[in-house]
């Protein structure tokens, strides 16, 4: 056909292959908040630049010495009127404190067991657009007009607050009791947990919570005395938690929103 050459080919069909995500903007540099689908907020609270799935192989156990009455377990975090805290998982689930799982793994029928795994999810809560996630999927429209979710968006948040969670627990009712871990724990949690990025020492968390319902969730907080930059390029979270290690890497420039650096 005129005008057309083999490059024009390979190019269309190049594109024609490639997946929809890839091929039109994502919905937080094309959309604003309000216009953001069910589909959408889960994809940003799920596998964005500020939340990123690891699948880790159980081994062992996790920490089950957790005070507050028994296991802890985590879950659906939250402040007052049903809003989520900044360090909040927001109910993204998760598996049991001593390491059983509904996740992935077990025994095949010709072989020995295999070792479990799990897909757990790194969320920077306190990145601007996580937080809108989180306030649209909780109230809908209204998070437009609401004082309380506008308090919520706009509070200047004085750590990197970092979720790890993985996938809900099943047939187990939902529990309100505060979860805390003992002061032995907690240290080793804190020891075994950091953030790092370039020409910088490892900061470790000043503040661990575990949330309170039926699922796995820790969250993490980090003074934002050591100010992570653009040109710093790349930050990765690393956490201990008994036997079960998650490391996960991302990737700044990926982390822009409204033309600012979103931690």
């Amino acid at each position: 056909m005129p005008g057309w050459n083999r490059r024009d080919a390979l190019y269309l069909l190049g594109s024609a292959a490639l997946p929809l995500r890839l091929q039109a903007e994502e919905p937080w540099l094309a959309k604003k908040p309000a216009e953001w689908s069910p589909k959408e907020l889960q994809h940003i609270l799920s596998d964005s630049p500020w939340a990123k799935p690891v699948s880790v192989t159980l081994g062992s156990s996790m920490p089950s010495n957790t005070g507050g009455g028994g296991r802890g377990r985590g879950g659906r975090g939250g402040g007052g009127g049903g809003m989520p805290s900044a360090d909040s998982s927001g109910g993204m689930g998760g598996a049991s404190m001593d390491g059983s799982t509904t996740g992935r793994g077990g025994v095949t029928n010709d072989g020995p067991a295999a070792a479990p795994s799990v897909i757990y999810t790194v969320r920077w809560m306190s990145a601007l657009p996580m937080k809108l996630a989180f306030v649209y999927t909780k109230m809908g429209a209204e998070a437009a007009t609401s004082p309380q979710a506008k308090a919520f968006i706009e509070k200047e948040d004085q750590f990197y607050v970092i979720n790890v969670s993985g996938p809900p627990r099943k047939n187990e009712a939902a529990t309100e009791r505060p979860r805390q871990l003992t002061p032995k724990v907690e240290a080793e949690i804190k020891e075994a947990t950091t953030l790092s990025w370039k020409a910088h020492e490892k900061v470790q968390p000043l503040v661990i919570q575990i949330s309170q319902t039926n699922s796995f969730a820790f969250n993490f907080s980090f003074p934002r005395t050591h100010l992570i930059e653009l040109e710093d390029k790349e930050v990765e979270f690393a956490t201990k938690l008994g036997e079960l290690s998650i490391r996960r890497k991302f990737k700044l420039k990926d982390m822009m929103y409204e033309g600012k650096l979103a931690l």
